[in-house]
Order: C-alpha cells, then sequence, then structure tokens
C-alpha cells in the first residue's frame, strides 16, 4: 500500500517565479518553527508559462482560468486544505476557482484587508497593481466594503512607474524596480494617501528594500503568508512575538 504524504497547503506559482519565491520565503520566516518539523508540509506548483493575466482580463479571454483550473484540481487531487495564489491578478477568477475546488480557497485582498485591520487607523489607500487587477475591481470593491478610501495620485507617470517596476522585477532588474517603486511611492505621498498597498507580487520582493516615503505599507505576499498560517492553525511567529509583521512595517 502506498502512503500518502500529508500536504496540507497548496500553493499556484511562478506568477512570477520570483514571486512565488517572495511568498514562499516570508511564509517560511513567518512560520514560528525551532526544526524543519515544525514547518507547514504543502506543495508548490510552478506554471510560468500561463498566458498574460492583464491581457486576458483585457480582452475577456478564458484561456488563464483554464490553466488554473487545471492547477487547483492537481492539488485537490493531492488532498490540500488550503490553497494559495501570490498573484493578485489571478484572482479576477478567485470566484469560479473557489467553485471548483473543496480545499479553502484564500483570497489575496481579504488577507490585506485583515493586516490593515491590525493598528492602521487612516482611510486613503493607493493600490500598487496591474492594469488587469485595477481593470478587475476586486481590490476596490473590498477596500470600500472595509471603509477605505481608494486613492489614485494625479501624477501623470504615477501607473507608469508602477508598470515598470512589476516588469523591471520580472526580468530580473532589481534595482531599475526600486527606483520605479520609489518614485509611485513618493507621488503617493504627494497626494496625501496614508498607505499604499504592494498589490502586484513582483512589488512584493521590493518591500524590504524599498523607501516607503513615510507611507504605511502593505505587502500582499506577507499578508497572504500570514493568512494561510492563521487558517491552518499556525500561529505566525511575528504574531507570537507581539511585533508588527513586514506588512505593517514603514519599509526603508
Amino acid at each position: 500500500m502506498t502512503e500518502r504524504l500529508e500536504l496540507r497547503l497548496g500553493i499556484i506559482g511562478g506568477l512570477g517565479p520570483l514571486a512565488s519565491a517572495d511568498f514562499y520565503r516570508k511564509l517560511t520566516e513567518l512560520t514560528p518553527a525551532r526544526v524543519d518539523t515544525d514547518h507547514l508540509p504543502l506543495v508548490l506548483l510552478s506554471i510560468p508559462q500561463l498566458p498574460d493575466r492583464t491581457e486576458a482580463i483585457l480582452s475577456g479571454s478564458d484561456a488563464v482560468l483554464k490553466q488554473l483550473l487545471v492547477a487547483v484540481r492537481m492539488l485537490d487531487s493531492l488532498g490540500v486544505e488550503s490553497i494559495a495564489m501570490p498573484c493578485n491578478t489571478a484572482h479576477h477568477w478567485f470566484e469560479r476557482l473557489a467553485a471548483e475546488t473543496s480545499a479553502d480557497l484564500v483570497h489575496i485582498v481579504d488577507s490585506v484587508v485583515e493586516e490593515m485591520g491590525h493598528g492602521f487607523a487612516g482611510r486613503r489607500v493607493a493600490v500598487l497593481a496591474t492594469p488587469g487587477t485595477l481593470s478587475s475591481g476586486f481590490y476596490q470593491d473590498r477596500l470600500l466594503a472595509a471603509g477605505y478610501e481608494v486613492c489614485v495620485p494625479s501624477a501623470a507617470d504615477f501607473q507608469r512607474d508602477v508598470n515598470r517596476a512589476i516588469a523591471d522585477v520580472k526580468a530580473g532588474d532589481v534595482a531599475g524596480a526600486g527606483v520605479a517603486l520609489g518614485n509611485a511611492l513618493a507621488a503617493c505621498r504627494q497626494a496625501g494617501i496614508e498607505a499604499a498597498i504592494l498589490a502586484c507580487t513582483e512589488l512584493s520582493v521590493m518591500s524590504r528594500v524599498v523607501d516607503s516615503a513615510g507611507l504605511a505599507i502593505f505587502d500582499s505576499n506577507s499578508a497572504l503568508a500570514m493568512a494561510c498560517l492563521r487558517r491552518l492553525g499556525y500561529v505566525a511567529a511575528e504574531d507570537a512575538n507581539n511585533v508588527q509583521p513586514a506588512s505593517r512595517r514603514r519599509a526603508g
């Protein structure tokens, strides 16, 4: 009789690869582990050949959904309890994916909103994301429902800088991404915005090195990792130590 591995978390990764690696690292660092066996048993499914999510949303294509469904069903077959997608734009298809899995599909925006509720007293928030995520509207809907005001800086180059930072991380140019993201955050501050959400997991890669420009920074990868740990009964290390998690620290 073949033994079955106990895999509690499934990760749909590769969207992009460095963002997935950042998520796994933060999940590992947030786990209150003393030895290897204290860590969460999981499987990371990396599918970097998935079609571009923004292009699919803007064109109305379901090509991404079809492949995400294959990924979800594969993770279901392994018996995972929860599934995480460290890709914000892929959450455009969240409801349709959640309806097709017996696992608990963890929503990245709900995870961010949960982190914002732990001590952030401001209201004016900027969402730094791909055009696909912004067009889909799921961030705006959930933030407004939670009582936040979603603001967009009027600076002409704001979205261009966000897009550039995302593209630079995908291309491995972390230094270039830092400059572009820093410009976008400065535009947020100049617009009187109180917090910026790194609502693309490529931007999450920069969460610990970029100058926050005096803003509260919420990192979607860190928030998703915290939510996964809590749902699976783990006390995140930074919760246990009673310090601010990375998603609530001011970077820089």
